[in-house]
């Protein structure tokens, strides 16, 4: 052992005893590749893996890696707290556009906000702002995407709201319709709701909201109508291939 350690330091004198630095060696990255990966990020509001993609798609060979190094290197990741675990992912949509729609109410500040969206592509089919969630308000962004896009849903997906759903039943017991479902029953459209507390069942629907507040939260100049145009024509989603929810919808409608 005493042979090895001297010859060692008759061939590399002191570095021989100095501690080796473990991990990658750290990769110095062009400006120019800096500056459009925190332009995406501005833009786009896209993490590491989507960023990946799109420059991938530009024929860039950066690694993922490097590409969430800028980001935390730029300010531009929110800290994890409390990582999770990995997640088993299942990927659940009807087989044509169209077939089901989600809809539900959220508020952000002192707005109202009704959307509803597309359940194979998570297209927004109509998205209103107003600053009371009423039935009325309820039926005016309903008839705007059936008017918009000239087709109806076979099924309807929501919450147990008031604005959806009636809770109260007669004296024999039975539940009476909401002003919302007797509509649909004559547009011959089915109501399904969630069960009550259960916000998975419409998990589509909570997690648009939460894109929705964080890119106005980023974006606070930015008009309703141009925060459609680019969820739906132009921001990517993972579970849908890369794809936008345009061209997804569009290719079974």
């Amino acid at each position: 052992m005493v042979y090895k350690l001297v010859e060692k330091f008759k061939k590399d004198g002191v570095k021989a005893y100095t501690t080796k630095q473990v991990g990658r060696h750290r990769i110095e990255v062009n400006p120019v590749f800096v500056d459009t990966v925190v332009k995406i990020r501005n833009e786009d509001d896209y993490g590491s893996e989507k960023i990946h993609f799109v420059l991938k798609q530009q024929g860039s060979a950066v690694s993922q890696h490097i590409i969430q190094r800028i980001l935390d290197e730029k300010g531009l990741t929110e800290p994890c707290e409390k990582r999770r675990g990995q997640r088993s992912y299942v990927r659940y949509q009807w087989p044509i556009s169209n077939y089901m729609w989600h809809c539900d109410w959220s508020e952000l500040g002192d707005k109202q906000y009704c959307a509803f969206i597309d359940d194979r592509s998570r297209k927004i089919m109509a998205l209103g702002e107003f600053d009371n969630a009423t039935t009325k308000n309820t039926f005016f962004v309903f008839y705007q995407a059936v008017l918009v896009n000239q087709v109806c849903p076979v099924l309807m997906l929501s919450d147990k709201g008031t604005q959806f759903f009636a809770n109260t039943r007669n004296k024999n017991g039975e539940r009476a319709l909401s002003e919302f479902e007797k509509e649909l029953n004559e547009l011959g459209i089915e109501l399904w709701t969630s069960r009550r507390n259960h916000p998975q069942t419409n998990g589509k629907m909570e997690k648009w909201f939460h894109t929705m507040k964080r890119r106005f939260k980023k974006h606070p100049d930015e008009t309703l109508q141009d925060f459609v145009k680019w969820y739906n024509e132009h921001r990517i989603h993972h579970s849908l291939e890369y794809k936008t929810p345009q061209q997804v919808y569009e290719e079974k409608v």
